[in-house]
């Protein structure tokens, strides 16, 4: 099981001052009654849980640094640092600076896994979605040159939009392959109120491999997926890792 939390520079709400701080929020929202400060010392509390630490901003996550850093030994459960780095389907947000998210996170985190994804509309994505909203090969391969150029060799998982994912089969592929050396994975992600095509998706999850697959949908969706079949087939543990826990990675706070 995961908690997965957003992390954003604002203030607390009560708070003695209006200093900036790292705090758990979504933006556009800028104050919260939670600091990462607080969160982190909350979760530790409980090391069966993982945690995936989204942030919204490189300065929200030069700014967590000195935080997560203090925390350090108490990492004894997995930890995921997640950013949207590369421009995505949509433009309509920018993208965590690249090279000082990787660096950063890189130099004083190696253990934990990378989330790194693509920037996405925040609107819902509807059945009549244009072939502008999907990825395209171009996106792919700037993610593959950013991770060589900066010489990742931890983990990555890569977060993809299941509305859009489903048709692209051949770019994830392309991807997972290209990038072996960081034992690569997707984390499949959907909102409440996209369309997504069941078939499709379970499909994509079937050709990639269960094992190399996290999900992180509603429960509506989530129960019209069709892989059963394809993870009978796998060990025990690459059925935990790979489908019960990524399917309750939650907004816990």
């Amino acid at each position: 099981m995961m908690i997965e939390a957003d992390v954003g520079m604002g203030t607390l709400i009560n708070g003695t001052n209006d200093k900036l701080i790292p705090i758990m929020t979504h933006p556009p929202h800028n104050s919260s009654d939670l600091s990462l400060e607080i969160f982190l010392k909350e979760v530790f509390k409980n090391s069966k849980r993982g945690i995936k630490l989204d942030f919204k901003t490189i300065e929200a996550f030069k700014a967590s640094l000195p935080i997560l850093k203090q925390h350090h030994d108490d990492m004894i459960f997995p930890v995921w640092l997640n950013a949207d780095i590369i421009n995505g389907p949509t433009k309509l947000s920018s993208p965590v600076d690249a090279n000082e998210f990787l660096s950063g996170a890189a130099e004083n985190f190696p253990e934990c896994t990378l989330s790194v994804g693509w920037t996405t509309s925040s609107h819902p994505i509807l059945g009549n979605n244009s072939l502008a909203d999907n990825y395209s090969q171009q996106q792919i391969q700037e993610m593959i040159d950013t991770l060589s150029k900066n010489n990742i060799t931890q983990r990555v998982t890569y977060p993809v939009r299941a509305a859009i994912a489903a048709n692209s089969f051949s770019l994830w592929s392309e991807l997972l392959k290209n990038t072996t050396k960081n034992h690569p994975t997707l984390t499949i992600w959907s909102s409440e109120l996209d369309y997504v095509d069941a078939g499709k998706l379970s499909k994509l999850i079937r050709d990639i491999g269960v094992d190399k697959v996290y999900v992180d949908v509603p429960d509506k969706l989530w129960e019209k997926l069709n892989i059963s079949a394809a993870a009978d087939n796998l060990p025990g543990i690459f059925m935990v890792i790979a489908i019960i826990t990524a399917n309750f990675i939650l907004n816990f706070f």
